[in-house]
């Protein structure tokens, strides 16, 4: 089972953990040969500025690449006239590694938009409560002018039916009465 794995993710001796991590490999072993077939290794100045634009546009990120990156590394050091401070040293990054700072870095942008997402919640809330508020205070403000015109008004209404109709029959009462007053005036006449 091992050697089935070690045929089918080992590339230029080195075995890799997944599938894609060898097929990165492979690119970065053709890139390799491609820059080994360009490079003139014998003009140093030209070896050191291909080198540092490798390391500056991280071009190999696989064991492949990182060492060829390392030969091209120490050739310049056997370079005199190269200062070692011209030569940039090679970043590497685990893929594992790599996964895992991309995983933590999802991760906490998923924290951040939960508590924007919160934020932003708590903002409507705030503004709902806000409008709620007023339209409470407008809704008292019209109850109270109601009862004040009620209170007020000549109409009989809840508040004052009973004064109103008893005042309504007594004006109608003393009406028929100087109608019958009237009336017995008239007879006698």
């Amino acid at each position: 089972m091992f050697k089935k794995q070690k045929e089918q993710y080992e590339v230029e001796g080195f075995i890799f953990a997944s599938e894609a991590e060898a097929e990165q490999a492979k690119k970065e072993r053709e890139g390799v040969k491609y820059i080994r077939s360009r490079v003139d290794m014998d003009h140093p100045e030209q070896v050191l500025k291909i080198y540092n634009r490798m390391i500056v546009e991280n071009m190999f990120s696989t064991a492949v690449g990182l060492s060829y990156l390392k030969d091209l590394q120490e050739y310049l050091t056997t370079i005199a006239y190269v200062q070692k401070e011209e030569i940039r040293p090679i970043p590497v990054v685990h893929p594992s590694a790599e996964e895992q700072i991309k995983e933590i870095k999802q991760k906490e942008k998923q924290k951040i938009k939960k508590i924007t997402e919160k934020a932003v919640t708590d903002k409507e809330l705030q503004k709902r409560y806000q409008v709620s508020f007023v339209a409470n205070i407008v809704l008292v403000i019209c109850v109270v002018l109601m009862f004040a015109i009620s209170a007020t008004s000549s109409h009989p209404n809840i508040l004052n039916y009973e004064t109103e109709i008893i005042n309504r029959y007594s004006a109608w009462e003393q009406e028929l009465s100087e109608r019958e007053a009237a009336l017995r005036e008239l007879e006698n006449k």
